[in-house]
């Protein structure tokens, strides 16, 4: 599973690989800006998610990556891993219902709820029918229809007028 490994309390969480060349506090500062407006309050739990996200991002780019790279890299690992983890929550397939479900996630007012969730990987039950409630719904229903069979005309080839 993609669940975020939690630190102790007041513990630094120290890199697990070397620095790459591009990687900076600016970008380091940025990706946890990023997961704040994620709704993501822990520390810990911001220190982790940033040190995953950006050893990911390491991964994926060469060493003459620019800072720029490192950064765009960075942020998608962090939006692919909160979708992963909500779509695995909600157990959803379907790219617009994660959109919908992570649009009513950021609009819930508790700021406390992302971390729940990227910490266990799992959503209150009241919080998931929340969630479910605010998915968007077919209206009315999709309700297929028969499709009457049609001949198709070649009109646009033909070489001789009828």
């Amino acid at each position: 599973m993609n669940q975020a490994r939690m630190a102790e309390p007041g513990a630094t969480v120290a890199p697990a690989e070397p620095s790459h060349p591009a990687e900076t506090p600016e970008i380091r500062r940025k990706v946890v800006a990023y997961w704040r407006r994620l709704k993501v309050a822990d520390p810990a739990l911001l220190e982790s998610l940033t040190a995953d996200c950006l050893s990911r991002a390491k991964r994926r780019i060469g060493p003459t990556a620019s800072p720029d790279e490192l950064l765009l890299r960075a942020l998608e690992e962090a939006e692919r891993q909160f979708d992963r983890t909500l779509a695995r929550a909600l157990r959803l397939t379907d790219g617009h219902a994660r959109a919908a479900a992570r649009a009513a996630l950021l609009a819930a007012r508790d700021l406390a709820r992302a971390d729940e969730l990227l910490r266990t990987g799992a959503l209150a039950p009241e919080l998931e029918a929340e969630l479910r409630r605010r998915l968007p719904r077919a209206t009315p229903p999709e309700a297929p229809l028969a499709m009457p069979e049609a001949s198709l005309r070649f009109w646009l080839f033909r070489s001789t007028p009828r």
